[in-house]
């Protein structure tokens, strides 16, 4: 919060078609009575709430939006339904809030992994995570990384394929973690 994103609380049931946008390998699980068409499955990224949530704001003329959510993804196993805490974070649209001063500059993948590597100094062991380079269907190749903790994938940071934004509807790049 004190670097300007604000928190979104999203619902836990998505859209599987934006499901399978931003976790193509994980098979949802689907709801036997879904509320809607376009909340039928349990989400195992928190990645669609918030880019709806996203969308929601920029057509509605937001021109900065800097978002968070702290959440449970369902991850369905052999064990049976796995809720797993997670974090997930997005930016758009300007880095600073509108201002005289402000040239209107547009935020870029530097300014999140700035973002996100101040959060991770709060852990008082920063040195643990890594930013190793990698690929995601969903990113952009050659801005995205995988952000590791002792050799374990922790998550992974970048900025969303730009095919992707237009399938979407994003009129400006995306940067999400």
């Amino acid at each position: 919060s004190a670097r300007g994103y604000r928190e979104a609380i999203t619902y836990s049931f998505v859209d599987p078609e934006l499901q399978r946008v931003f976790d193509p390998e994980q098979q949802p699980v689907a709801l036997t009575n879904p509320m809607s068409s376009d909340m039928s499955v349990m989400r195992t990224s928190l990645l669609p709430g918030l880019l709806s949530a996203v969308l929601h704001n920029t057509n509605r003329q937001q021109r900065r939006v800097r978002l968070f959510e702290t959440g449970l993804r369902f991850l369905p196993g052999n064990s049976g339904l796995h809720q797993v805490q997670t974090l997930a974070m997005v930016c758009t649209g300007q880095r600073f809030a509108e201002s005289w001063t402000d040239p209107g500059e547009a935020v870029g993948f530097f300014d999140l992994k700035g973002d996100l590597e101040s959060l991770l100094a709060l852990t008082g062991r920063p040195e643990h995570y890594v930013f190793e380079a990698a690929s995601r269907l969903v990113l952009h190749p050659g801005q995205s990384a995988r952000l590791t903790r002792k050799g374990q994938v922790a998550g992974f940071i970048g900025a969303l394929h730009p095919a992707v934004g237009v399938e979407l509807g994003l009129n400006a790049p995306l940067y999400l973690c």
